[in-house]
């Protein structure tokens, strides 16, 4: 079934449309339903341009939406993959609190940082409420989404290829180091992998370093020949009050199958979220970073 006959299907077919898509729409449709619910309007483009794909509408039909949602569906499905993929990525978290229960954590978070938004911007439509907090206070979106203690599947691949390049430090005060600690490399040509440890005794020596001194000229890190299909990252953090030695905390990453980030308590885990997403590493990411437009109210 094309995108047009699923639409038709829930009886908003339009004869003014003349699309037809060559593509599979599959991935498209499974968030239809979160497409109807939001109007074709200033947030939802906003959404969509941080993702990479400006759309902009001229007079929207106000007897229904769905002429401009088969079109903003139809130009998601037919923009590059990296694209795509950071809007169907999205969608799914956005997903996550758009029913009645969402829209009651959201709230709840709001109600803890007074000040932060005004009651007049959470509307009572739970949809739009989510996709309003996932672009503008995204931390608070996040903060609900732990509350309410669900996560979004990883479904999509974990692309590990900002991992070729050292990492930026976390703006925050309490680590001290971050350093790529092993990484698994797949040989897209004959199949076969490799794997470099940097030394566990000195933490500011990685991988890349280790490369770059042992195979300056044949570095299969700056080789597109090779994949990075698995990483751990060292993280070292300062010392806590009273102690004398910071934590060493290893976050292991795999292309397709994840990371450990459930073995850590949720205020790590919160960390690391974060600083996932600010060296683009979380699923659907690919070239381009999610929304992050940063507002005030």
């Amino acid at each position: 079934m094309d995108l047009r006959g699923a639409l038709s299907a829930k009886g908003i077919a339009d004869v003014r449309t003349r699309f037809t898509l060559e593509t599979n729409v599959s991935s498209s449709v499974v968030h239809l339903d979160l497409l109807l619910k939001i109007p074709p309007e200033e947030v939802l483009f906003d959404f969509l341009a941080q993702c990479g794909l400006p759309l902009r509408f001229g007079i929207v039909d106000t007897d229904g939406y769905a002429y401009e949602t088969l079109r903003i569906a139809a130009a998601i499905e037919r923009a590059p993959s990296p694209v795509r993929d950071c809007i169907l990525a999205s969608m799914r978290h956005v997903a996550l609190l758009t029913d009645e229960a969402g829209l009651e954590a959201l709230r709840a978070v709001n109600q803890a940082h007074t000040g932060r938004v005004s009651a007049l911007h959470l509307p009572d439509a739970p949809a739009q409420c989510a996709l309003w907090m996932y672009l503008r206070h995204r931390d608070l979106f996040d903060e609900a989404v732990r509350l309410r203690g669900i996560y979004a599947q990883l479904t999509e691949p974990m692309l590990l290829d900002t991992l070729r390049q050292p990492l930026t430090m976390p703006d925050n005060l309490v680590v001290d180091s971050v350093r790529l600690y092993e990484a698994t490399l797949l040989d897209e040509v004959t199949g076969g992998e490799i794997a470099i440890k940097a030394p566990e005794g000195d933490v500011r020596v990685s991988v890349l370093d280790l490369l770059d001194h042992w195979m300056p000229i044949e570095n299969p890190m700056r080789n597109k020949r090779f994949s990075v299909v698995a990483a751990k990252l060292g993280i070292e953090f300062f010392p806590e009050p009273g102690q004398m030695i910071g934590r060493s905390v290893v976050l292991a990453l795999r292309r397709r199958g994840g990371s450990n980030l459930g073995d850590f308590d949720a205020g790590t885990r919160a960390h690391f979220e974060a600083w996932m997403s600010h060296w683009r590493l979380t699923p659907g990411h690919g070239g381009h970073a999610g929304p992050s437009l940063s507002t005030t109210v």
